[in-house]
Order: C-alpha cells, then sequence, then structure tokens
C-alpha cells in the first residue's frame, strides 16, 4: 500500500475487522456457556424452578441486552468494512470514509452502540458492586453519580456526531473521566471486599484470577488502555475503542461462566439457613464461596 497520508487509519480499521470477529466469537461462546450453565443449575437437586428463574433474573437480562448490542455493535464494523473495502475498493476513498465522514449513518450508529455498550457495562458492574457489598447504600453514592454523568457525556457525542451539537472533545472527556472513575472505584472495592471474604480455601493463583475475573479488571484495564491512547492520540486509538465492547462483554460474562461452572457442577456445600441471615448467604454465594439452598 503506498505512503498516503492518512493511510494508517484504513490498516488500523483492517486489523481491528479481524480482532473484532475473533472476540465477538469469544463472546458468543461464552453467552451460549451462560445459557447453558444457568439453564441446568441445580438441577440436579430437582429444583425445577431454578431454571426459569435464573434465565429471567435482572442479572441475565441484562446481559442479555449487552450480548445483543454488542452484536449489533460487531455487524455495524463488518458491514463498514465491507463498505470500505468491498465496494470502494481504492485507498483514497477508503481514507476519506474512516477518517473525514464522521457524520454517515453507519458512523453514527457505532458510537451510539459503542457507549451504550459502555453504559450497560458499568450499570452492571455497579449491581455487581451492591449485591457484593450487600447493597450498602453509601458505597454506592459515587457509582450512580458517574453513571449518570457518563449519560449525559454519552449523549452529548451521539449529538456531536449526527451533527446537533459541537465540543466533541469536551463530551468524550467527560464520558471517559466518568466511565474510569466508576470502573476503578468498582473494580477495587469489589476486589477488596472478595478479598476480605471468608471463603474456602483456594490457592493464591486460584483467588487472584478469581477476583480478577469477578471485579471485571479487564474491563477496567482496557477503558484505562483506551484513555492513555486517546489521550496520546496514538494510532491504536480506533484499535482500543471499537474492540472495546467485546472486552466488555467478555469480562461480564466470565463472571457468570465461573459462577455458572461451580453451579453446574454441584461440588459446593449445601446449609440451610434462617430468614434472618439470608441475605449474608446470598451475598457469599455471589462471592462463589458456597452454594445454598434454602427450604
Amino acid at each position: 500500500m503506498p505512503d498516503i497520508p492518512n493511510a494508517d487509519d484504513v490498516r488500523v480499521n483492517f486489523f481491528v475487522l479481524i480482532a473484532d470477529s475473533v472476540l465477538y466469537g469469544l463472546v458468543l461462546l461464552l453467552f451460549v456457556s451462560d445459557v447453558y450453565f444457568l439453564a441446568t443449575r441445580r438441577t440436579l437437586a430437582g429444583n425445577t424452578r431454578s431454571r426459569k428463574h435464573h434465565l429471567m433474573s435482572l442479572v441475565f437480562l441484562g446481559v442479555t441486552a449487552l450480548f445483543i448490542l454488542i452484536t449489533a455493535h460487531w455487524t455495524v464494523i463488518v458491514y463498514r468494512g465491507y463498505l470500505a473495502f468491498i465496494q470502494l475498493g481504492n485507498v483514497t476513498s477508503e481514507i476519506s470514509f474512516y477518517s473525514n465522514d464522521t457524520s454517515q449513518p453507519t458512523e453514527v450508529a457505532s458510537v451510539s452502540l459503542f457507549f451504550l455498550i459502555i453504559l450497560l457495562g458499568d450499570m452492571l458492574l455497579d449491581y455487581r458492586l451492591w449485591i457484593i457489598w450487600g447493597g450498602h447504600r453509601k458505597v454506592m453514592i459515587l457509582p450512580v453519580l458517574t453513571v449518570v454523568g457518563a449519560v449525559v457525556a454519552s449523549v452529548g457525542v451521539v449529538f456531536h456526531f449526527a451533527g446537533w451539537v459541537s465540543q466533541s472533545n469536551t463530551w468524550s472527556g467527560l464520558g471517559f473521566g466518568f466511565s474510569l472513575i466508576n470502573n476503578i472505584y468498582s473494580t477495587g472495592f469489589i476486589a477488596f471486599r472478595m478479598s476480605t471474604a471468608k471463603c474456602s480455601p483456594e490457592s493464591r493463583l486460584t483467588s487472584f484470577l478469581t477476583i480478577l475475573i469477578e471485579s471485571a479488571a479487564l474491563q477496567t484495564f482496557w477503558l484505562t488502555f483506551t484513555g492513555i491512547a486517546v489521550l496520546l492520540g496514538s494510532l491504536l486509538e480506533p484499535f482500543a475503542a471499537d474492540i472495546f465492547p467485546a472486552i466488555i462483554g467478555i469480562a461480564n460474562l466470565l463472571i457468570h461462566a465461573r459462577v455458572g461452572l461451580g453451579w453446574s457442577q454441584d461440588t459446593a456445600a449445601r446449609v440451610t439457613v434462617k430468614q434472618k441471615v439470608t441475605r449474608e448467604i446470598e451475598i457469599k454465594e455471589d462471592l462463589g464461596c458456597v452454594s445454598v439452598e434454602l427450604n
């Protein structure tokens, strides 16, 4: 490919198409696995009501919505790749397609889906924080405020790409800042809670990996990486941003896959508890410490 100004944008978007497709395949595999794990959870114990309960739970419905949005985002990425590399067929047009015309419908759709996925990912992480901390209201004040701020900023960015408002950098910076604060805070508090929880004994490596998965550390790490790429004006910016939805999906689906594996194997201890300690047991179960059946 000749050295044409901004030709690197085309190369990066080509690799985005490949990487996003590979990661989406992993997202699809994890989602199908989660459905299977939840559908078969506790069926060996004869609890026929649990299947419908788990598949209709608020968390699973949120994860399903996240999967649908990620699928739509990946579809848009693939379609944009088809338009650029197949229909246009020359470097100059490809550069113009990826670099100049940001108000085209496919770009607006991609950006809108991108921010919807980030917001939903933040909400699922905050819900995880809420559950693990037993509904501690003071812990949730900052995450709620940052999500509200991110919603406002995301609307501003989408309006800019649609050509309705200006100052996209301001809205993007605010949205990134709110989301980053939310992710670092939630991941940190979840990791702290899990590290101090009295769970069953396990190796240090297993415990470390469990905390990384349960706290959605992958999501927080990639958000930080994306922000650094944006601030530095790196060519990796479109790569980091466009595959971020798939990273969010993997981070959230891994949580449910890990817990689902523990349930489906049916190896954890079962105990009967009184009503006054039900909430504490549910929190431990969500932490992956025990599996509980209430009589």
